[in-house]
């Protein structure tokens, strides 16, 4: 009889053990999903909420004017988008905004990214906008 009650014992302490290791187990897979979630949520409140992106002629590298989009928040922007006015042209006629990244969409873009192409030399560039009536009527919304 004793050693039916050791037997009990040693199936009582093995099934203990591997509830214990069960339980832990599903307590680590837990944590590490939660994990994943507090720092998706960390880097979205440090973003500072909905991404910034600019689209803008930029003039810092004259004669040269660039066509640039950049990420002005501290969160990544994804499937960004734009709503153009009237085509964005250069003085020879080649239509900038034809471009992949300003037809379709730009899948991602870091915080802080930016991609720029070159527009036009600014004398050419003034006198054909000028030549089209467009220079004060380009409009871009980023969707």
């Amino acid at each position: 009889m004793s050693e039916d009650v050791a037997i009990a014992q040693i199936v009582t302490a093995i099934t203990t053990v591997f509830y214990a290791a069960v339980f832990a187990i599903g307590y680590y897979l837990m944590i590490k999903g939660n994990r994943q979630t507090l720092r998706e949520m960390r880097q979205e409140r440090l973003s500072g909420g909905r991404p910034q992106v600019v689209i803008e002629a930029s003039l810092l590298n004259l004669p040269m004017v660039e066509l640039v989009v950049r990420n002005e928040s501290g969160g990544a922007a994804k499937d960004i988008s734009f709503d153009l006015s009237v085509p964005i042209e250069d003085s020879s006629g080649f239509v900038l905004s034809d471009l992949r990244y300003l037809r379709e969409e730009i899948p991602f873009l870091g915080p802080g990214e930016k991609i720029h192409c070159i527009w036009d030399h600014i004398d050419r560039l003034v006198a054909y906008l000028q030549e089209k009536g467009d220079r004060d009527s380009i409009a871009a919304k980023v969707i």
